[in-house]
C-alpha cells in the first residue's frame, strides 16, 4: 500500500433502520398474522375480530404499549405448540398478503439506501421469523423483530425476551452498531411514532414518516426531518442521498456526516 492510499479516509458501514407498521406498511403486521393464521385455522373467528379491532384502534390513535401487550400475549397462546415450519409457511403468506399495503414511497426510500450501498435493517415489535421473511422480500440486509423461544422444533409459547419495542429497539440497534463497525453520526433510522424516540435518537439521522401528532412535535423542535408518504418528498430523499453517496465517493472525502449534531446521550 504507498503512503498516499493509506491516507484516504475508509469509508464506515451506514445502516438504516425502518420501522415496519405504519412507517413501511400501510397497517399492523399483527393484523397481516391473524388473518393468515385464520386461514391455517390457528386463529378463531372470535379471535381475528377481536384483533380487528384493536388493529382499527392502532390505525387512529397509534401505538399503545398495553394493547401490544395484550395482542401480545394472545397471540403467544394461540401459537403454542405449533411447529417452526409452520410458523414460517405463515411467514411466508403473511409477507404475500403485506404486499400491497407496502408504501411504495418508504419502499423507494428503502431501495435507496440499498442502492448507495448502505445496509439496511426492518426493526419491528412483530415475531422475528415474520421480520425476517419481509426483509427478504424486500432485499432489505435482515430483520430484528421480538424472538420465539423455539425448542425441540416446536414454538414453545414464549418470547426469548423483551418485545422488540420502544427502548429495547435502540438497544439492538446500538449494538448492531457496534458489531458491524459503524459510527451511530453516519447511520438512519425511520418510524411513524413517537415510542421510537430511543431508536431515532440513538443514530445521526432520524426520520419521522407519516409521523404521529407528539413525533410531529418532537421532530419540529429538534429539527428532525419529518415527510409525508408521497412521491414528490421520497424523490427529494432520494436525490438528497444519492448527493451525500457521491460527495462520500470522491478520493479525499471522510467518511459522510449528517449537518446536524450527533445522536442524543
Amino acid at each position: 500500500m504507498t503512503d498516499d492510499a493509506a491516507t484516504v479516509p475508509r469509508a464506515l458501514p451506514v445502516v438504516a433502520f425502518f420501522d415496519v407498521d405504519k412507517t413501511l406498511v400501510n397497517g399492523a403486521s399483527a393484523m397481516f398474522l391473524a388473518r393468515a393464521a385464520r386461514s391455517l385455522g390457528i386463529v378463531g373467528r372470535k379471535d381475528l375480530a377481536r384483533f380487528g379491532w384493536e388493529a382499527l384502534k392502532f390505525r387512529r390513535h397509534g401505538e399503545r404499549m398495553s394493547v401490544l401487550d395484550e395482542v401480545r400475549e394472545r397471540a403467544l397462546q394461540l401459537l403454542a405448540g405449533h411447529p417452526a415450519a409452520e410458523l414460517h409457511r405463515l411467514a411466508g403468506q403473511v409477507v404475500h398478503s403485506m404486499q400491497p399495503k407496502i408504501w411504495p414511497e418508504t419502499r423507494a426510500l428503502l431501495d435507496a439506501h440499498r442502492e448507495a450501498g448502505h445496509e439496511v435493517w426492518l426493526i419491528s415489535a412483530t415475531p422475528d421469523f415474520l421480520a425476517a421473511e419481509l426483509a427478504t422480500a424486500l432485499g432489505a440486509t435482515g430483520g430484528i423483530g421480538s424472538g420465539l423461544e423455539i425448542e425441540d422444533g416446536v414454538f414453545t409459547g414464549r418470547f426469548t425476551g423483551p418485545t422488540m419495542h420502544g427502548a429495547e429497539k435502540a438497544v439492538a440497534a446500538t449494538a448492531l452498531m457496534r458489531a458491524h463497525g459503524c459510527d451511530p453520526v453516519d447511520c438512519f433510522a425511520y418510524s411513524d411514532s413517537v415510542n421510537d424516540l430511543p431508536l431515532l435518537t440513538a443514530v445521526g439521522t432520524p426520520v419521522a414518516i407519516n409521523p404521529d401528532r407528539a413525533l410531529a412535535q418532537h421532530a419540529a423542535g429538534r429539527g428532525w426531518r419529518s415527510i409525508t408518504l408521497d412521491p414528490a418528498s421520497i424523490r427529494a430523499e432520494r436525490k438528497r442521498l444519492r448527493s451525500r453517496t457521491a460527495r462520500a465517493g470522491t478520493a479525499d472525502a471522510a467518511p459522510v456526516v449528517p449537518e446536524r449534531r450527533p445522536p442524543d446521550a
